[in-house]
């Protein structure tokens, strides 16, 4: 057993509680951080950050170390996000006072004049004397508000309209699955690749700036979708299904050149974006469906 130096006092309780579990796990495989760094796409120098709390590591690289200690994948992602969300949370400011509202007149010792088109209207009819010209006052003051009313319910609903906003953007998307934030709504396929049983589409929302795989099996189903960025950024789940479609959780990026989209369908392999392939999985190879040597034989 690894005798570890005491984390740091300044971790966060969830930073500190990622960091133990993350402990735990390389315990459970029996490897060195040498044996670590050879099992995943991380360097023995930064597993060893990651594993005293000096650095946060990438959600890609707490995935990658609970594939190799067989971990609950769910949970252990679980503790990683909420670390990430209090590590990247913002500094909550002290509200600005708000200004006081501007009276409508300047009030004197005697009764306040009556301001804008109220006075106006005063001016005009004169002096009221009678309670019937109150009454058609007061009438003709309540059909202006009425059509003032009308006038902006249109501009109101409007504004309500183009509000219609993703809950979330870039890594604060991270993990996560496109249509519940909705970044579903402006998805476009960037690339898409077509096989005999499946079709695989490497979707992008520039609203949340996240790149997701999307598989539309035509028989059978999907065992496993993946999506990638460059070769160490990784998510990897059985799909999770919606509409007929299965889907990876999705990832940030602001470079749609390196993002890899891919899928195992009825034993083949497909990827999509920086790569196009269609092939048999090979079930000699050791990698996780498909590993980082995968991409390291076909990303050129």
């Amino acid at each position: 057993m690894s005798r570890w130096r005491p984390l740091p006092d300044t971790l966060d309780a969830d930073a500190h509680r990622l960091a133990t579990q993350l402990r735990a796990l390389k315990e459970r495989t029996g490897l060195s951080l040498d044996g670590l760094a050879r099992k995943t796409p991380y360097s023995k120098s930064a597993w060893h950050r990651y594993l005293n709390g000096e650095k946060l590591p990438p959600r890609s690289a707490v995935e990658a170390l609970g594939q190799v200690a067989g971990a609950d994948q769910e949970q252990l992602l679980a503790v990683y996000d909420a670390a990430y969300r209090a590590r990247t949370a913002p500094v909550a400011t002290p509200p600005s006072a708000a200004p006081a509202a501007p009276l409508p007149e300047e009030r004197t010792g005697r009764t306040a004049q009556p301001a804008g088109w109220a006075r106006t209207l005063l001016r005009s009819a004169g002096v009221l004397r009678t309670v019937g010209a109150l009454v058609a006052l007061m009438a003709l003051v309540a059909t202006m508000g009425a059509a003032a009313a009308i006038v902006e319910l249109p501009a109101r609903a409007a504004r309500t309209d183009g509000d219609a906003s993703p809950a979330c953007h870039g890594h604060r998307c991270q993990g996560r699955y496109p249509w519940r934030p909705g970044c579903n709504r402006d998805a476009r396929a960037e690339s898409t690749i077509v096989d005999t049983t499946y079709t695989v589409r490497l979707r992008f929302s520039p609203s949340c700036g996240t790149v997701w795989s999307e598989v539309q099996p035509r028989s059978g189903g999907a065992q496993k979708v993946s999506i990638w960025v460059g070769r160490d950024a990784r998510l990897t789940s059985h799909p999770h299904g919606h509409e007929g479609l299965a889907v990876s959780p999705m990832l940030a990026t602001s470079d749609l050149r390196q993002a890899v989209a891919c899928a195992k369908v009825t034993d083949r392999v497909a990827c999509t974006g920086a790569i196009e392939l269609t092939s048999p999985a090979r079930s000699r190879d050791p990698d996780d469906f498909p590993g980082p040597k995968f991409l390291e034989r076909v990303m050129r």
